[in-house]
């Protein structure tokens, strides 16, 4: 198992995991992405500034997430504790449906961590969709604090929840 920086070839299969993903997040109620969003588009500028990752599991890509700079206008309304300028933002995160169940999403975090830790970063800042219940139990059980709830859209009824995970540096 490890996480590695994407290259082109692997897009395909993101897509095709993005496209895996998409229906069962819609039938629980998890309208944040659809056939429209992510898209190729999207992940090939993830890809081309080095902040998609795709984890891997006996040769085989299993999941990603992108992992940058980019923290989105909103979060300027939520009360972290570290500022952004200390922390990463982590973004468009899957796990192939398949493969769900067994460990893949705590594991690419704590590469996450791991990665952001030897960069320099105190922290990571993210967000996912009020209706994503499985992606916030993922954040909470892997230390992230719940910081608030926030709107990335002009639709004023599609609420975000905001986390934030303060790295832990080995002295």
């Amino acid at each position: 198992m490890r996480l590695r920086s994407a290259d082109k070839e692997d897009l395909s299969r993101v897509m095709e995991i993005t496209k895996a993903v998409v229906p069962f997040m819609q039938a629980a109620g998890n309208t944040q992405w659809s056939e429209i969003y992510p898209n190729m588009e999207r992940f090939e500028k993830d890809c081309e500034n080095g902040s998609l990752y795709i984890y891997e599991d006996d040769g085989l890509i299993r999941g990603f997430t992108v992992v940058d700079d980019e923290h989105p206008e909103a979060y300027n309304g939520i009360r972290w504790e570290i500022p952004r300028e200390s922390c990463a933002a982590m973004h468009r995160m899957a796990v192939d449906p398949s493969c769900q169940g067994k460990g893949i999403a705590g594991d690419m975090i704590k590469r996450v961590e791991s990665i952001l830790v030897d960069a320099g970063y105190d922290g990571i800042h993210t967000d996912t969709s009020l209706e994503n219940e499985k992606m916030q139990y993922q954040f909470e059980k892997n230390g992230f604090a719940f910081r608030g709830k926030l709107h990335l859209d002009e639709n004023e009824d599609d609420w975000y929840v905001a986390y934030e995970k303060i790295l832990k540096k080995d002295k």
